[in-house]
């Protein structure tokens, strides 16, 4: 049996990048029928994956990545303002966005 690694594949990520594997599209209906706070967490966990992925969020501030997520004009508004040039500092970020009661989503008005 052969130790060689091997680079996992997976078809999590927006198209036109995407790989077109089979049940990508089921990922993408789940992802995009949650929340915006689920689907901010979803792209923070593949960004933690993929380095293409984390470039575009962290540096580029990739509209189209963003959007690919679902994400409002005013959550890709604030994730722009943010001064982050690590996914923990974006994540600490988050972290301390309050949280509407009612709706459970990011208070984005009141951030940053």
């Amino acid at each position: 049996m052969s130790n060689t690694y091997q680079k996992p594949v997976m078809d999590v990520f927006p198209w036109p990048q995407g790989n077109g594997f089979t049940g990508g599209k089921a990922w993408w209906d789940y992802v995009l029928s949650k929340g915006e706070k689920q689907r901010l967490d979803n792209l923070m966990g593949l960004a933690l994956l993929d380095e293409n992925i984390q470039t575009r969020l962290l540096k580029e501030r990739d509209s189209s990545l963003l959007t690919a997520f679902g994400l409002s004009d005013e959550t890709q508004h604030w994730l722009r303002g943010v001064n982050a040039n690590s996914l923990v500092e974006l994540a600490q970020a988050i972290i301390d966005t309050p949280i509407a009661a009612s709706t459970q989503e990011p208070c984005l008005e009141f951030a940053v």
